[in-house]
């Protein structure tokens, strides 16, 4: 006979018992790390924490904590271990992963002379929209688990892996986790228009002024508002941090620069110089 689900109220709680430890973990890896790679600590806690428990079969502390244990789509066997071990690095890496995908498919559109200017551009808008799309699939799946149940990380979620629990649940938080759920579902949801609709903005902006220096507050290149604005040589507007992070070529016109050659705007604004022209 297969133990009862877990109920989401247990779930979350185990949840942020072992985000709790990973973060304890993580800040102490972070001391021994040089300050320009302590961001590499989030991951690395997380794999040595679900390491040492999920992936030799064993609780870890968030779900001994709730009384819970992982367990396959039957529901009644614990997960393979290449099912763990999927499940690990999807938590751990998965988002890292995706963004640099989006970030090579990126490079390769951009080297490839074959497809027409135009077409570039609208093909990395769509990729740079997805790229902030990322987090917001995590928030939905986690409303969803808020309201339907089960794990809250995709990974364990695309590895089959579910819990049940092993003593009674409390079922007095159940109404004000649905309640939450939704609250999230509404948020992930505005915030995925927003950037949608500010990439529709981006892409009307490339077909009506392919040439013209921006007019725009979104920097085409990352699709953030410009609060430090430079200019390029050929005379397209880009915020600071693009000018002077990864960008080797124009985002408009594919025209090469240099960094020595970016022109750093003071007091600029680009709807003022709209209002001038």
């Amino acid at each position: 006979m297969a133990l009862p689900k877990a109920q989401p109220a247990e779930v979350l709680r185990a949840w942020q018992k072992d985000d709790f430890y990973e973060k304890q973990l993580a800040g102490a890896i972070a001391r021994l790390m040089p300050s320009h790679q302590a961001t590499k600590a989030v991951p690395i806690s997380s794999l040595l924490y679900k390491s040492f428990t999920t992936l030799k079969d064993l609780q870890t502390l968030g779900e001994e904590y709730s009384g819970i244990v992982q367990v396959d789509e039957s529901y009644h066997k614990l997960p393979s271990f290449s099912n763990r071990l999927l499940s690990i690095l999807l938590s751990a890496f998965g988002e890292n992963i995706t963004r640099r995908l989006l970030r090579e498919i990126e490079k390769k559109i951009e080297l490839n002379s074959s497809i027409k200017l135009e077409a570039q551009n609208i093909f990395i808008i769509i990729i740079k929209t997805l790229g902030n799309i990322v987090p917001q699939l995590e928030s939905v799946h986690r409303a969803l688990s808020y309201i339907y149940g089960g794990p809250l990380q995709i990974g364990k979620l695309v590895a089959g892996v579910d819990y049940v629990h092993v003593r009674p649940a409390a079922a007095a938080y159940y109404a004000h986790l649905r309640l939450l759920g939704l609250v999230t579902l509404l948020h992930a949801f505005i915030s995925c228009g927003k950037t949608i609709y500010e990439a529709k903005k981006n892409m009307e902006q490339l077909s009506n002024f392919p040439n013209e220096v921006d007019s725009n507050r979104t920097c085409v290149a990352c699709l953030e508002e410009i609060i430090q604005p430079c200019v390029l040589h050929c005379g397209h507007v880009f915020c600071l941090q693009c000018c002077y992070g990864a960008l080797e070529n124009c985002p408009l016109c594919r025209t090469p620069f240099t960094k020595n050659n970016v022109v750093p705007l003071m007091n600029y604004y680009p709807d003022s110089f709209k209002n001038k022209m």
